[in-house]
């Protein structure tokens, strides 16, 4: 019997159970790969990139009042208030304003402000206002820009209006504590 030896450049058919018997089979291998990398990168990089659910914008308003006390030689003013805010429920809170007389009768504020809901989550915001006043009252309007937050609302964005309304309880020639009443009407993101 007489045995031939296969020439180099041809191609076994038999199977070989360490991997592909020949470079294209190598080919489709890799490629087979390589399509399993590829989708699970744009698997990975759509997930990243789509807004997660909890993300949506929804009504941000309610109700709140509290005690303002303002120092009248430098114009900075804190605010303790308690009130009824969608999505926060009943929230406690916090102001740190600085007031600027602009005109008879009329002024400025900027400032931040701390919501803390009844499950502790806060909710952090930037406060710009402006109004008039008596020397028995005030109205003012703000336009307020959330920044942010603790638990539910890290990463929480959005924008309201405050429509205030204040009556003087008491006053010295420093200082000045007046009753506050807010109402306020937005979008909060998250």
């Amino acid at each position: 019997m007489t045995v031939r030896s296969q020439p180099s450049n041809t191609v076994s058919t038999c199977a070989n159970p360490t991997g592909p018997a020949t470079p294209h089979g190598k080919l489709i291998i890799l490629v087979g790969v390589a399509l399993v990398v590829l989708v699970s990168v744009a698997a990975a990089v759509i997930a990243l990139t789509r807004p997660a659910a909890h993300l949506t914008f929804r009504p941000f308003t309610g109700t709140g009042a509290g005690t303002m006390t303002l120092s009248l030689t430098t114009g900075a003013a804190t605010t303790n208030f308690a009130g009824q805010l969608s999505p926060l429920g009943a929230d406690t809170g916090h102001d740190n304003l600085a007031f600027t007389i602009t005109g008879p009768g009329t002024f400025t504020y900027t400032g931040t402000r701390t919501f803390v809901g009844a499950g502790g989550n806060k909710l952090f915001s930037t406060v710009t206002g402006e109004g008039t006043y008596t020397k028995t009252s005030a109205r003012s309007t703000e336009k307020d820009t959330i920044t942010g937050g603790t638990g539910r609302f890290t990463g929480a964005t959005g924008t309201y209006t405050d429509t205030i309304t204040s009556v003087v309880v008491s006053a010295t020639s420093t200082s000045q504590t007046s009753h506050v009443t807010a109402v306020a009407h937005g979008q909060i993101r998250a």
